[in-house]
């Protein structure tokens, strides 16, 4: 008998819009990843979100904005690393997704609260950004697809991004979308979502 690999499977987790209040809407959030292997499954889980030490990151929008906005600026494309290369983001995701990064080290344990999906991966190793806010991926691939331009520590993506913006840093990734007013931070075992 032959031991045959288990065919690996991406699960992306799905953040809950806020609910509707007096004069708004809900908002629907698409479950799409980035190059999925195979189809994947979702599964509600809190807006804000932290995993890990979580040494140096922002906890919420306006923190990360505030620290962003005094970075300077490079334009690195749609598709940038880490100068260590552990975190690629690219902004060429799936529908509804304005940025994705993953890290190819150090991938962190899925929150009680939001557990990964029974049958695929057990930890997080992705986060996407959408309008409706940011959600932990439990992925078994990666968005990583050759070269990609290094964003130096200290220096944020430049204005070609449109609304989003990550800095890097050498403690982790944050990114932020202006027109949504979310974002996380992801670094080597440990994210935050807000």
């Amino acid at each position: 008998m032959t031991d045959m690999p288990t065919p690996r499977r991406t699960v992306t987790v799905t953040v809950d819009a806020p609910v509707a209040t007096a004069g708004t809407s809900p908002t629907s959030v698409p479950t799409v990843s980035a190059t999925p292997t195979t189809p994947a499954t979702t599964t509600a889980v809190p807006t804000s979100l932290a995993v890990g030490k979580q040494r140096g990151a922002p906890h919420s929008y306006d923190e990360a904005k505030q620290r962003i906005d005094r970075a300077t600026s490079a334009d690195v494309g749609s598709v940038f690393q880490s100068p260590s290369g552990n975190i690629t983001c690219s902004t060429a995701g799936g529908q509804g997704v304005v940025v994705t990064c993953d890290v190819s080290k150090g991938r962190s344990d899925a929150p009680a609260s939001a557990p990964c999906p029974p049958g695929g991966p057990s930890d997080i190793g992705r986060i996407e950004l959408t309008a409706a806010g940011a959600r932990p991926v439990c992925n078994s691939d990666t968005i990583r697809q050759g070269a990609a331009a290094t964003l130096a520590y200290g220096v944020r993506t430049g204005p070609s991004l449109g609304s989003v913006a990550c800095l890097s840093e050498e403690f982790g990734m944050t990114c932020v979308d202006d027109a949504s007013r979310h974002g996380f931070f992801l670094a080597r075992d440990t994210f935050v979502t807000f």
